[in-house]
């Protein structure tokens, strides 16, 4: 129930399922998907850069970080906040304890401008 509310939300604001990301060798990325029973991939934060990348029909998009945690651009702004585990499970990263990630609709100046969805999300760390 809560895949579908989610990815119902997502495909609502007009947002489709991130595919697979090639390894960036020299980069940390964190990706991230709705804390569902199956998980939609959502969002893929690039450190490198300061852009989470998002995906709207089949065209993928890059969101400037504005501030610490929050992301704007192509009619959207994100907030994004994610803790990680301390302990190192993963080689060369981390997972995520608990996130959260809140999406609006957004005018070209900013303004709100339609649909907004908050979401639990987890993920990982990876640095290559």
């Amino acid at each position: 129930m809560m895949l579908v509310l989610a990815a119902a939300a997502a495909s609502l604001m007009g947002l489709t399922e991130l595919p697979p990301q090639a390894a960036a060798p020299g980069r940390c990325r964190t990706f991230l998907w709705t804390k569902t029973e199956t998980p939609f991939r959502i969002a893929m934060l690039d450190e490198s850069s300061q852009t989470l990348r998002m995906r709207r029909g089949k065209q993928m998009f890059d969101i400037a970080q504005f501030a610490p945690g929050e992301y704007g651009g192509h009619g959207y702004r994100v907030a994004l906040h994610v803790e990680y585990a301390s302990s190192g499970q993963i080689r060369n990263g981390q997972l995520i304890t608990s996130g959260s990630m809140r999406i609006e609709q957004v005018d070209a100046k900013g303004a709100p401008a339609g649909e907004s969805v908050s979401v639990p999300v987890g993920g990982m760390r990876a640095c290559g």
